[in-house]
């Protein structure tokens, strides 16, 4: 071999080596932002008791999930997954959080479709025609009446499991975040009952597929999900375990999320002596 083409092989493998030196740092400081916009713990909503279960794939990902307060008596509940896995999907979740904190600042907050309407704009702006997008639910909770407002831009539908009757929170939604800025994102309501069970997932749970590539599916999820539970973190354990049980210990191949929200009996009274 000619030393000319050593030197250009050993010149070669130090640029890669740099590359992937630089790549890593990237993926770390991504992980760590991932980390640091995550709650590290769920707030207390009155009525409402609360867990959730998150788990990257092995590095940098795309889920968010969120609770936090939007004025006396009211709570937003926020999940959103973007499209794809790795540096490209955990630098866009910074920018959606960051345009979402944006909108999160307003006064008065903005109800759940004015939020994903205001995002959107916003986001496809920047993303154009790049292909990404962003599948997102925002929930409004009143604590006072127990009634839950909600839009969806094209994220998978939660589930509410009412006693034997279980419901998909299907009726808003519209295209994932940043394809176009003229989507319109419209609302619905539900009122809540002592004893629902919200369960709120990223496709990476029911995309989590066995050995033979079945998926876990959504009847899975949905009979997981019905079975009787007297706490939220109980329902989450039960649902995080099946799909474990499913990939027979292979690990996950991408980000899941899920957040469990199981409405208190009300309390009986005492009666007096």
């Amino acid at each position: 071999m000619a030393p000319e083409s050593s030197d250009q092989i050993r010149q070669l493998s130090d640029e890669l080596r740099q590359a992937r030196e630089e790549l890593k740092r990237c993926g770390e400081l991504l992980l760590t932002i991932q980390k640091s916009i995550l709650p590290q713990q769920l707030p207390a909503v009155p009525s409402l008791d609360l867990a959730v279960h998150f788990a990257d794939a092995g590095g940098v990902g795309g889920d968010f999930y969120d609770v936090h307060p939007i004025g006396r008596d009211r709570w937003a509940i926020v999940i959103a997954d973007v499209a794809g896995h790795g540096l490209a999907a955990a630098a866009l979740l910074g920018l959606v959080h960051a345009l979402g904190s944006a909108v999160r600042g307003r006064e008065p907050a903005p109800s759940p479709g004015s939020s994903l309407s205001l995002v959107n704009r916003l986001l496809a702006q920047y993303l154009g025609e790049s292909g990404q997008f962003v599948t997102a639910f925002v929930g409004q909770y009143d604590a006072r009446t127990d009634v839950l407002t909600y839009a969806s831009a094209g994220h998978p539908y939660p589930r509410l499991i009412r006693g034997d009757s279980l419901l998909r929170l299907d009726a808003a939604t519209a295209m994932p975040l940043g394809i176009s800025a003229a989507s319109v994102y419209e609302e619905a309501s539900v009122q809540l009952q002592p004893g629902d069970r919200l369960v709120l997932f990223t496709d990476g749970i029911t995309e989590s597929p066995d050995e033979a590539h079945e998926l876990f599916g959504d009847e899975r999820l949905e009979a997981v999900a019905s079975a009787t539970s007297n706490t939220a973190a109980e329902l989450l354990d039960r649902i995080v375990n099946s799909v474990r049980t499913l990939r027979g210990g292979s690990p996950a191949i991408d980000d899941e999320t899920c957040l469990v929200a199981l409405v208190k009996p009300v309390p009986t009274a005492t009666p007096e002596p």
